[in-house]
């Protein structure tokens, strides 16, 4: 279904996850093909932790010339008040090639927390192997993104269900009380940190905004805002998301504008089913689009 909040779809989406993220099966096609569909003329691919599917991304891109292309990335750091997504937007060929460590360090990250968690769910007495999820990983993900990927961690739609089905919980509700005892077993590796991420990013010239920030800023916390602020090197919030309450959307433009940062929006799509009837629909206003623009990268845009 649209967005909870809002039926409206904006000019412009810049949060969507493609069948490169782990845990999303949504085509790259199936995003610009809606986006056309529906006129949403401005699509940022953000998968997580990654930019593996950028190539396929820009030469979907060619083939939807009517569509804008901004190149992006949604990347986990471990912060001062623990784990934050920063929507990264902006990438150009030469910034993701300097950025050569960061993609390593996220891609060793991926393998390491997936196999930490088969891990730990055998610790607990659960038959949880590798080859399982091999299995599972290769029923949603396709074989060129776990070629350059690796095993990776399971999206959990689908190892919930898979525990439900194999008995490990006896439902769904049960899967965050199995997976913390697991990971008090076999710790988990921490998401790499933000003061190796951010900075070298930020150095090459992308905007980092944070996403869907409403736990993140304590809903309207000012002192956990611009502690945020400050330590993330933010550019601009994601004030338009389904987990942003409507209310909040013009407190924390009003904060973005006193501080010279941009306000964004996305609609954060994994799935196919989803793609149609949601891209657009996170209810940021059109006029944020031009402003983001004049401060991306020069070059950064496809089909500009």
């Amino acid at each position: 279904m649209p967005d909870q909040h809002t039926t409206r779809r904006a000019s412009y989406d810049l949060h969507l996850h493609t069948c490169w993220s782990y845990d999303a099966m949504a085509t790259v096609d199936e995003h610009f093909a809606a986006a056309l569909a529906h006129d949403v003329r401005r699509i940022a691919i953000t998968d997580h932790h990654i930019v593996d599917g950028l190539d396929e991304a820009i030469a979907t891109a060619e083939r939807y010339p009517q569509i804008t292309l901004v190149p992006g990335a949604e990347l986990t750091v471990t912060a001062s008040t623990g784990s934050i997504d920063v929507v990264c937007l902006g990438f150009t060929a030469a910034a993701i090639e300097a950025l050569t460590p960061v993609w390593d360090a996220y891609h060793e990250w991926q393998r390491e927390y997936a196999a930490a968690t088969t891990a730990g769910m055998r610790a607990i007495g659960f038959d949880y192997t590798d080859e399982h999820r091999r299995e599972l990983l290769e029923s949603y993900r396709p074989a060129r993104a776990l070629e350059v990927q690796g095993m990776t961690h399971v999206a959990n739609k689908m190892q919930r269900a898979w525990f439900v089905e194999r008995g490990f919980i006896a439902n769904e509700a049960e899967y965050g009380t199995v997976l913390a005892a697991a990971a008090e077993k076999v710790a988990r590796p921490p998401y790499p940190a933000a003061d190796f991420v951010l900075p070298a990013v930020k150095q090459q010239g992308m905007l980092l905004i944070i996403a869907h920030p409403t736990g993140y800023f304590q809903r309207d916390n000012l002192d956990r805002m611009n502690l945020l602020r400050e330590e993330l090197l933010l550019d601009g919030a994601e004030c338009a998301h389904r987990l942003v309450p409507p209310e909040l959307r013009p407190f924390y433009r009003s904060w973005c504008e006193e501080h010279g940062l941009l306000s964004s929006g996305g609609s954060d799509l994994h799935w196919s089913e989803d793609v149609s009837e949601r891209i657009g629909a996170h209810g940021g206003p059109d006029e944020w689009w031009p402003e983001i623009q004049a401060r991306l990268p020069a070059g950064a845009l496809v089909n500009p």
